[in-house]
């Protein structure tokens, strides 16, 4: 099972619009996925499960599985789901940030895709899945704070490889959320290539209503699009989507 976290300690970049496209093309691919979802306010969860059963998130934390499962919610997706007690997560021993890594461990004979999505914070949930990860990829808005974030995020990546988890491969910053009008955004985006350079991704989604609109009907954007920038949405996110999944299945 290879496993990828969605990761940005800053809310309101795309973290689980990406994460669950993701989830919908490998599984267009006929791989069996599995969708982790650590963030309490669990935007994943509710886009496959009005109201998920099975093995939840704060499970993965505890020292002894409840006997719990993940939940399969279509023929090639199961979710661990977003629960009241991810959040008290931040309060456990340190220590506990290593215990997701090793329950996760189970499943690679059941999955070959595992997704984690995270809270938008840098805290022992995020950790916990830097850990556990194989692959990292971050999406990014352009603008200031979100910039100084993920640099500040690029730092702990590289600390968790060098401490905590070796295996740990940075696929790169995905610019979201782009404004192409904006002169502004132009600038940042062209600063962020040329000072970060391959660590970015070579695309960068556009801010467009069809993305939102699919998620609020729980279908991929590239599924039943109508008019041209729906369309459009929906080839540029599958081309973000087979860029990342062809480089963790190369």
């Amino acid at each position: 099972m290879k496993t990828l976290t969605i990761a940005n300690q800053k809310g309101g970049v795309g973290k689980s619009t990406l994460a669950v496209h993701l989830v919908w093309y490998a599984a267009e691919l006929g791989y069996r996925v599995l969708l982790v979802d650590l963030d309490g306010q669990a935007n994943s969860t509710r886009t496959f499960a009005e109201a998920p059963k099975g093995l939840s998130a704060s499970s993965l934390f505890r020292r002894a599985p409840d006997g719990s499962l993940p939940e399969p919610v279509s023929h090639a997706v199961s979710l661990i789901h977003a629960d009241v007690g991810v959040n008290d997560v931040e309060g456990l021993p340190l220590e506990t940030i290593k215990t997701p890594a090793t329950w996760l461990r189970q499943y690679r004979k059941d999955y070959e895709f595992c997704v984690i999505d995270t809270p938008p914070n840098l805290g022992r949930r995020l950790l916990a899945a830097l850990i556990a990860g194989d692959y990292v990829v971050s999406p990014v808005g352009l603008n200031g704070y979100s910039i100084q974030g993920i640099t500040d995020l690029q730092r702990t990546i590289l600390t968790v490889k060098k401490k905590l988890n070796p295996h740990l491969t940075n696929l790169g910053i995905l610019p979201n959320l782009v404004n192409h009008r904006s002169k502004t955004q132009q600038t940042l985006l062209a600063g962020l290539r040329e000072r970060l350079g391959d660590r970015m991704l070579p695309f960068a989604l556009t801010n467009r209503v069809a993305v939102s609109d699919a998620i609020d009907n729980r279908h991929p954007v590239w599924r039943k699009g109508r008019g041209e920038s729906s369309q459009k949405a929906g080839e540029e996110m599958r081309q973000v989507c087979g860029e990342i999944v062809g480089r963790i299945f190369k």
